[in-house]
């Protein structure tokens, strides 16, 4: 009976995770007016919890996370 607990206590925690994915948001200003880039972040794990890594048009920046994707995710491993 603790096995059963157990397991279904499992599969709610992997499927939360898996449902939980963060986004980036839409950039604020999609041009960027700047003549260089800033990138404040380069990898996810710059980021704060609840953040994530966004390319935005004047560089890299750690934003808030969203539920629905409106703008673009660094990738780890791309050139910053």
């Amino acid at each position: 009976m603790n096995s059963r607990i157990f397991g279904l206590f499992l599969l709610f925690a992997v499927a939360t995770c898996v449902l939980s994915e963060l986004y980036c948001p839409k950039p604020r200003d999609p041009n960027c007016n700047l003549g260089y880039k800033i990138n404040d972040c380069c990898s996810q794990a710059e980021c704060r919890t609840g953040d994530v890594c966004c390319v935005q048009p004047c560089g890299t920046a750690c934003r808030r996370g969203s539920d629905t994707a409106g703008g673009e995710k660094f990738v780890d491993g791309s050139e910053c």
